[in-house]
């Protein structure tokens, strides 16, 4: 899978995912039949969710099958699933074990490690807060693989970040909204702060209160993430059209300034950066010129 279909795919697991689980998403397209053979289609019944805390079995066997199974899992068996997670809540193995998976596959497996802390955040368990906060405090690379414009393993572990915070403010306790709130003005990613303002606003139902704590924290410049429309389960077009419309006349994209013919060079033009320094090699001549040279000499 070459680097911009992992990124599709990633954001397609990001915005499938519910507050506790990343349920997996339905594919953006279908290829054209034309150059690709018809997909197999699974049918018949979903197999039933595992115990998370299964009594028969250690938590190193029973996390990671319901971990498999989460990841197979449809949209309609996502209360299922809660309900599943719910009764392991004051289970501080289970959260261990999860914690210790989510370090083992973090730079191997993104979507399973997604999964694996939308898991631990939905068990509201102290182990398992405690857990996704020092994810969350999780040193962030300045430096790495660039595309696109993009530092491949800051967005990374931006967005796995992102769904830590959403454990910890999904977990309601005073600790948990220390370390959201933090991360609302304070943590490196755009992509971190963003999510944590969601995710504060969206766990007290978008109150006055919550606003006005968060505009204590957030960056002037980032404030309009506050009226940041959001996307509900069960919302029609219509009225998340009519969202954006709002916030977009609320919050206008500011204008281009006009540039001055000739203030800036055709290099510099595009990114406002300097051209960038390209070694220059000499060029040999043609075998033809090469040979007439020396029929000259």
């Amino acid at each position: 899978m070459d680097w911009k279909r992992d990124r599709l795919f990633r954001s397609c697991v990001v915005l499938a995912a519910v507050i506790g689980l990343g349920w997996r998403c339905l594919e953006a397209q279908e290829p054209s039949r034309a150059k690709y053979p018809p997909q197999l289609k699974a049918t018949g019944e979903l197999p039933s969710p595992p115990l998370l805390a299964d009594p028969n079995r250690p938590p190193g066997e029973s996390v990671p099958v319901f971990i498999d199974w989460a990841s197979r899992s449809g949209i309609g068996q996502r209360e299922e699933g809660r309900k599943i997670i719910a009764a392991s809540h004051s289970n501080p193995a289970v959260a261990q074990e999860l914690c210790r998976q989510i370090s083992a596959h973090q730079h191997s497996d993104f979507s399973r490690t997604l999964i694996e802390l939308s898991v631990l955040g939905e068990m509201r368990n102290p182990e398992g807060e405690e857990c996704l906060a020092k994810f969350l405090h999780q040193p962030f690379p300045k430096e790495g693989t660039l595309a696109n414009g993009e530092i491949v393993e800051q967005t990374t572990l931006g967005e796995l970040q992102s769904k830590a915070v959403d454990g910890l403010a999904y977990a309601g306790t005073k600790g948990g909204d220390h370390e959201v709130l933090w991360a609302a003005g304070s943590h490196p990613s755009r992509i971190v702060r963003a999510e944590a303002i969601n995710a504060y606003l969206w766990n007290r139902k978008d109150s006055d209160e919550a606003r006005t704590t968060l505009q204590k924290v957030v960056r002037p410049d980032e404030r309009i993430f506050l009226d940041r429309p959001r996307y509900e389960l069960g919302m029609s077009r219509e009225e998340f059209n009519e969202k954006l419309a709002a916030y977009a006349k609320k919050h206008p994209a500011p204008k281009p300034a006009r540039r001055a013919p000739g203030k800036l060079t055709a290099a510099q033009g595009v990114g406002d950066r300097p051209a960038p320094e390209v070694e220059r090699k000499p060029v040999s001549q043609p075998p033809q010129a090469s040979q007439a040279s020396k029929e000259t000499k």
